[in-house]
Parts: C-alpha cells; structure tokens; sequence
C-alpha cells in the first residue's frame, strides 16, 4: 500500500463536525458532531466500519463537536483523547457514563502516539475551556486541522507551517454576519478572539501557508448562518491571485460539504 494521510471530512460546519483522518493502517476520527446515527451513515458511505476506528479525537466540547459523542462511544467502545479541560465539559454532558478505560487525556505541544500516527495537539483560542487542533504525522507527511478560532496565532501557524495538507476554518463573512439577523451579542462573540476565523483571515493565512510550502487546503467550519461555499472560496482565490498563486498549480482547494462526506484529500506517495 502507499504511504500517506488521508483527510476525509464527513461533514463540517455549525450544524456538526466529524473527519476522519487515516493512514495505511490507522483510522482517527476528530470530532463527534451531529448524531450516531449520522456519524455511522457518514463513516459507511466512506466504507470504515466504526469498530475499525482506532481512537477519537476530540477539538472541544461544544455541542457541534460532541453531540454524538456519547452514544457512539458507548456503542463501539472506541478510545477517546481530549484535552483535561475539555474531557470536563464532555463528562458534564454526557447522559450514561460509558467505560473509563476509554478516556485519555491529551497534553497539548506534546506528541502522543497512535496508531501509524504522532499526533500533537496544540492550543486554539475559543470560548471553550482546553480547545485545541491537531497536526498528524504519519511516515514522513504531515497534515492538520484547526477549526474554531478566534485569531491565528503564532502558535497555530506553527503548527500548520510545513503541513502538505490542512483542514482550516472559514466560519464567516463579514459583510454576512455584521448585516444578519443574529443579535449584537452574538455577533460579537463569533467576531471576538474567542470566537471563530472570518473568510479573510483564513485566507491570508492560506496565503502564507502556501508560500511557505502547504498546497493542500480545505475550508471547513462554514456557518450555516453568515457564509456560504462560494463566498468562502472567492475569498481565498482572490487573497491568491493578488499573491500570484495559481489554483491546481501552487496549490489546491476544496470546501469540506456540510452534511455529506467531502471527496478524500490523499497527502503521499503515487497511488
């Protein structure tokens, strides 16, 4: 078989967020949002077998990230790796207690090992206690995902900086959000350091991403509210083409689908 990650997100946005990341001979999913049922559905249309999963990964413990948690885990007993922080908050919302032995706790800037995977999580800032991304490395490629962010930090860029392929956040629009219908408050906490990435952010850290060698890129986290595909897209390929980067030449870009899984993003040796 050849050497590589793959990144499939099964779907991605304000309503849910599950994608499975896999190896030769490892399957993690990061992230355990709508519910079991859509979540078994999503991993069957990809042909993994939920009892295949070697371990979940968990981003934070709001509801979109965690609202299948519970059952799923109970259900298939698969190990779960999350932040102290964050394993606080899914304890508090879960309605059966499922096996201790599951839960493991991850240590942010510390790499843990599973599977044909080191993975690291790193610190994201959000308005959940412990939220984190994750970077993958697997025989010598190198993936990422960081979604619900407030600001890109250097911290964060680190962690991308190097990545053949990242999954990163494309919450909102300005223009969308500032001219919606959501109250002042909550506009203001989406907007806020602890809140989520507007299009133009992630587009200029896109950019800068790339020319420091990623050239692999999904926009995932798109709210159903305040953005839309096209909107996100044009964001990047504009940011791009003042920067002179060419699509499919410099580098690729997909938009992960809200409630489908998205076509596998194959980082690695020829197929």
């Amino acid at each position: 078989m050849s050497k590589g990650i793959t990144i499939t997100p099964l779907y991605s946005g304000s309503s849910g967020n599950a994608i499975l990341m896999s190896s030769e001979q490892t399957h993690v999913l990061v992230d355990a949002g709508m519910s079991c049922k859509k979540l078994v559905e999503a991993l069957n249309a990809v042909r993994i077998n939920p009892f295949d999963l070697n371990a979940i990964l968990i981003t934070h413990d709001h509801s979109d990230h965690i609202s299948a948690l519970d059952v799923f885990t109970r259900k298939f007993n698969i190990p779960i790796y999350a932040t102290g922080a964050t394993w606080r908050g899914i304890h508090a919302a879960e309605k059966k207690p499922h096996s201790p032995h599951l839960d493991n706790e991850i240590i942010p800037g510390t790499k843990t090992p599973i599977g044909d995977f080191e993975v690291l999580a790193f610190d994201t800032p959000h308005d959940a206690q412990g939220s984190c991304g994750y970077r993958f490395e697997s025989e010598g490629h190198v993936a990422a995902i960081a979604t619900d962010i407030g600001v890109m930090t250097p911290v964060i860029f680190e962690q991308l900086r190097g990545c053949e392929g990242i999954l990163l956040e494309a919450n909102y629009d300005n223009d969308m959000l500032w001219n919606g219908a959501y109250p002042y408050y909550l506009k203001k906490r989406i907007a806020g350091e602890g809140g989520h990435l507007c299009n133009e952010d992630c587009a200029s850290t896109i950019v800068k991403l790339c020319k420091s060698g990623t050239k692999h890129f999904i926009l995932g986290h798109l709210s159903v509210e305040n953005n839309l595909p096209q909107v996100a897209e044009r964001a990047v390929l504009l940011a791009m083409e003042t920067e002179k980067l060419v699509r499919d030449v410099d580098y690729t870009l997909r938009i992960a689908n809200r409630y489908t899984p998205t076509a596998p993003l194959w980082l690695g040796d020829p197929q």
